[in-house]
């Protein structure tokens, strides 16, 4: 009762000493700050200032204020026995003290030597995304992403400073040596040859990582930062960190939810029923011209007689027809929840979330389902043991839609090309009720892929445990796990009632697919200050598997669609019925690693990255490769002479110098494969097995050696900040397989020929335009590279217009002058050329068109690649705009074979874009595209180019514009942020096809794009 009594006196006076404190909160040069939190430490008590920098909040007289602010640093003042407090916050150096992620450890930014870029989680928009990849495109200098596929999900092509391959990811300490999708494709023994189909699942492998729970990406992207990763960083490295729970005694809970209404751009413009059966016979006449040698494509005067497909009064009743996109597409729709509740002591720190999202895609039977969850624990379980355990569990419910390539004709046509080729003027049903037929029989109904059952379930689980041990006070011991496994199931039914002209008794398969990673590490750390001296030491070593399990049935022949692929066992169709499975050769590397960083005085750096791989893929004579990698900066700008510079806050210039290793994923312990073909002995067909490599005991390493210079600057106490890297980079003992003569029993045999190498320069800036009130930060990137060839392939030999030293992404082929519109304009050098025909140019003026008219036409690499951010903020409310895009890259019209007239012309004929109206013909002797005959001088061009359709591409994509407002309560909800986000709002290019960036705009049969908007809130408990 007593203790009752002082309490209650306690807190009662306490209340009576309260009073409001009215102040104002100033940066170094005076101007007012706003949105600074103003928190009385120990109570349940904060605001915020306004745009003036003013704010007003109860306390006591002896409690602690606190005062934070992004890009400030943090200030504590005691109430006193006045009612007003104004104080000055300094700007933060936290960008210079910033952890950066490095392989095996971290460092401060401001001491890294070698070429990196760190983004961090803030600046990337986080909503409608379905892989950290989508996050990233045109956030850093040299790392390169474009789009395979629109589809949910769909993957992207990732190359650091134009790298062969993808670059090796590292999630939260883990390397995936195998990081690819592990979806089993729909085939025939093993191809999609014989099916088709094999377009319409192209993922991205991160779809399973939420994105939210991404804490950072660093990407190293030179070999003197990457070496320590050996051969695996052949293309560079993207260490992706996810987040931690805070030590901060309390427990977080935040929610966003998100909706998102898609609707498709502007496609494929096709013609309508009317149009169709129009320009159908139109092209189908001069076809029969042009066959008859009749005018003006012949001198004969008279032919068989020509009877149209399609006759007057039917093409004037044809209407519109059937509009067979319209069927297929839809507007789409994203739904998202994700939940995270985090938080921790100076002991324990925990980090869950949970993830659903939900992609309705803008092609019907396309959906996306992710449930996804995540537990980071870290524990400290004495004074010198740690354990963390970072563990995320995934499952992703797929539909699929078949898009894309195809292997074949049209009788493999995917939904996509059915509906670009079926004839508008039938309907999706026969008065028998049975889908209709076009004028080529072997198309698919673009209506029956509605009724093709594809379903796919992946699952992903990825652990990674850390014991960490202190030895010592400077010296500490990491154990690292690490297991990556996916796992696909994929469930396919092509119904008997599709009418598909392959299986027009149905077809089912089944089919498992599982690709997998492990590895255990172990290394040392060693870290020490002696005076004006820091030294840190990380050595250790590695073990790592991967591999992969693939297995399938089909079943063809059904007598009824009822059991779909529940039952294959009914299946009659013993020839084309097949089981397979397969599991790949483990894949093993066996590595041993070291770094040391070296730094005086806090001004002159010094790294050194060493890495010795075993590889599986070579002989016992070349199993290893050691990699090493070196690299110095100097921070000038601590040096007397710009110590106390107004204009110059930091410059320090790096060099860096290593090399990285290759093995190219070859399995040399594949030395058979079950594709030997059946053989009949007696009355049965036995399978059989074949020699599929032989051995090349001098088969080594291919190397990476690469050169940076870089200097990172900081203008005006850092307002102007960035980064330049000029880079070389030699790339040697190319991997490759030549062809060996047709006598033998393998004829190919892998080796060690030519070498590359390329060179680039990146420049990437930041300002802050305002600060105050109203804030105003943009982030601008810019690259360039190029690569050519230093040494040829001997076993390939060059064709007359091409140069030992060429690049490796030239494009040759002949020049164009237009098309033939009448006889005047037939050139000497082409006598034999029709009316319609391409007139290509006679450089050499030789009278004839051969190799010595193939010239250089352009690059198919962009010639620069760049990203542009800004963000705005005013009070509670943020505006964020990002755009990307590339200059300079030559590339082909992806439509281009849509304006052959020959489409459309015949018994056979296929619906085409509108723009076939402008093809030549007889009665439009001045259309502008290629008239109905064929080119008799195409096969003279030994390149196979020309330039008609193709031409140097530029385009600038607004990915994402944002506009948020905060809310900041000092109640059960600390915070609430309502956005609206736009995706894909613009595109400006010259390109004339459908997308310069899906597949560099050479995906002739692309999924789709949709214009998004995304409304949401963020809240904070």
């Amino acid at each position: 009762m007593v203790l009752l009594t002082i309490t209650l006196t306690v807190s009662l006076g306490l209340l009576a000493q309260e009073k409001t404190i009215l102040g104002k909160v100033l940066d170094a040069d005076g101007r007012p700050i706003p949105l600074v939190t103003v928190l009385v430490k120990g109570r349940n008590i904060a605001t915020t200032t306004d745009a003036n920098g003013v704010f007003n909040i109860k306390a006591s007289p002896g409690e602690t204020i606190r005062f934070s602010s992004v890009g400030y640093a943090n200030l504590e003042q005691k109430v006193g026995a006045g009612n007003t407090l104004n104080v000055s916050l300094s700007v933060s150096t936290a960008a210079l003290n910033e952890v950066v992620v490095v392989g095996y450890g971290t460092q401060n930014k401001k001491d890294i030597t070698g070429s990196t870029v760190s983004i961090k989680a803030d600046n990337l928009p986080k909503v409608a995304n379905t892989s950290v990849n989508d996050l990233l495109q045109g956030q850093a200098a040299g790392l390169n992403l474009s789009l395979n596929s629109a589809q949910p999900g769909g993957s992207l092509s990732v190359n650091i400073r134009g790298g062969q391959n993808p670059p090796l990811y590292v999630v939260d300490g883990v390397p995936l040596f195998n990081n690819t999708a592990s979806e089993p494709a729909i085939g025939n023994n093993g191809t999609s040859n014989d099916v088709g189909f094999s377009g319409g699942i192209s993922r991205d492998p991160l779809n399973g990582l939420n994105p939210s729970d991404i804490e950072s990406v660093d990407v190293l992207k030179d070999a003197s930062a990457a070496a320590i990763y050996g051969s695996a960083a052949a293309n560079g490295v993207i260490l992706i960190t996810t987040k931690r729970g805070k030590a901060d005694n309390k427990v977080t809970t935040e929610y966003r939810g998100s909706y998102t209404w898609q609707n498709p751009k502007k496609y494929f413009q096709l013609l309508d029923a009317h149009d169709f059966e129009t320009q159908q016979v139109r092209f189908s006449y001069d076809q029969y011209l042009y066959n008859n040698g009749l005018a003006p494509y012949g001198n004969a005067t008279s032919g068989p007689g020509f009877t149209p497909t399609y006759t007057p009064a039917q093409i004037a009743a044809a209407g519109r027809g059937t509009d067979w996109l319209g069927l297929l597409m839809r507007n789409g729709s994203i739904q998202e929840h994700n939940i995270v509740v985090s938080g921790g002591s100076d002991r324990t720190r925990i980090y869950t979330s949970f993830n659903y999202y939900d992609n309705k895609a803008i092609l019907k039977n396309s959906d996306f389902l992710r449930y996804s969850g995540r537990i980071n624990l870290e524990q400290k379980i004495s004074n010198r043991i740690k354990l963390s355990v970072n563990m995320t569990m995934s499952q992703i419910n797929s539909n699929n839609q078949s898009t894309g390539a195809n292997d074949g004709g049209s009788e493999k046509y995917n939904s996509l090309q059915a509906a670009y080729a079926y004839s508008p003027a039938v309907g999706i049903f026969d008065s028998a009720g049975n889908y209709t037929k076009t004028l080529n029989t072997e198309i698919t109904n673009p209506g029956a892929f509605l009724i093709i059952q594809d379903k796919l379930q992946t699952k992903g689980v990825f652990v990674a445990p850390n014991l960490e041990i202190k030895v010592l006070k400077d010296f500490k011991i990491n154990i690292v796990g690490g297991m990556d496994k996916n796992t696909s199931t994929r469930q396919f039914y092509l119904p008997i009632a599709a009418d598909n002209f392959l299986f027009p008794q149905g077809m089912a398969q089944l089919s498992y697919q599982s690709i997998q990673n492990y590895s255990g590490e172990g290394y040392g750390t060693y870290s020490k200050t002696f005076g004006d001296h820091s030294l840190t030491l990380v050595g250790g070593g590695g073990y790592y598997k991967s591999f992969s399990v693939f297995n399938s049935m089909q079943g063809v022949g059904f007598f009824t669609d009822a059991l779909g692929y529940n039952n294959i066992g009914l299946a009659t169709n013993t020839q084309q019925n097949f089981v397979q499975s397969n599991r790949s050769p483990d894949v093993v590397k066996i590595s041993q690693f070291f770094r040391a960083d070296y730094a005086y005085k806090g001004k002159y750096m010094l790294q050194f990255n060493a890495r010795r791989d075993g590889s599986s893929s070579f002989a016992e004579n070349k199993k290893y490769g050691f990699f090493p990698g070196f690299s110095a900066g100097w921070r000038i700008s601590e040096e007397s002479f710009l110590v106390d510079s107004k204009i110059i806050s930091n410059l320090k210039l790096r060099g860096g110098y290593g090399t990285v290793g290759n093995d190219a994923n070859l399995n040399a312990l594949a030395l058979y494969s079950a594709s030997g073909g059946n053989f009949l002995i007696g009355n049965t067909f036995f399978p059989s097995v074949s020699l599929s490599q032989i051995a090349n005991p001098d088969l080594s390493w291919e190397t990476i050696r690469s050169t940076n210079i870089g200097v990172d600057y900081g203008l005006f106490k850092d307002r102007i900040t960035g980064s330049i890297d000029v880079f070389k980079k030699d790339r040697l003992n190319i991997l490759a397989s030549v062809a060996l003569p047709e006598n033998n029993a393998v004829n190919t045999l892998n080796v060690n020929l030519g070498a590359q190498s390329s060179k680039g320069i990146e420049f990437a800036i930041t300002t802050k335009n305002f600060e105050g009130a109203f804030r105003w930060e943009t982030n601008f990137n810019i690259a360039n590279y190029i690569n050519h060839w230093t040494k040829r392939n001997p076993y390939a030999a060059l064709q007359p217009y091409e140069h030992p030293n060429d690049r490796t992404d030239i494009v040759y082929g002949w020049k164009t002058a237009g098309i033939i519109q009448n006889a005047a304009e037939r050139p000497s050098y082409m006598p034999n050329a029709s009316l319609g025909n391409i007139i290509y140019k006679d450089l050499d003026k030789s009278n004839t068109l051969d190799s010595k008219d193939v010239v250089r036409l352009g690059y198919s690499s962009p010639a620069w690649s760049f990203g542009l951010g800004n963000k705005f903020s005013y009070q509670h409310f943020d505006l964020t705009i990002f755009m990307y895009g590339v200059l300079k890259q030559y590339m082909l019209n992806n439509l281009s074979g849509f304006y052959n007239p020959s489409r459309i012309a015949g018994n056979s004929g296929q619906n085409t874009l509108a723009e076939v109206k402008n093809a030549w013909s007889n009665d439009n002797p001045t259309g502008t595209l290629p008239g109905i005959a064929p080119n008799p001088y195409d096969g003279s061009n030994p390149s196979g180019n020309n330039d008609f359709y193709r031409k140097n591409v530029n385009y600038l994509r607004v990915r994402n514009i944002t506009l948020g407002y905060t809310v900041n309560t000092p109640k059960v909800i600390r915070s609430a942020r309502f956005f609206v986000d736009l995706q894909n709002l613009g595109l400006w290019t010259n390109y004339k096809g459908y997308d310069p960036e899906i597949a560099g705009g050479n995906e002739g049969n692309p999924y789709p794009e949709a214009r998004a908007t995304t409304i949401g809130v963020n809240v904070t408990f």
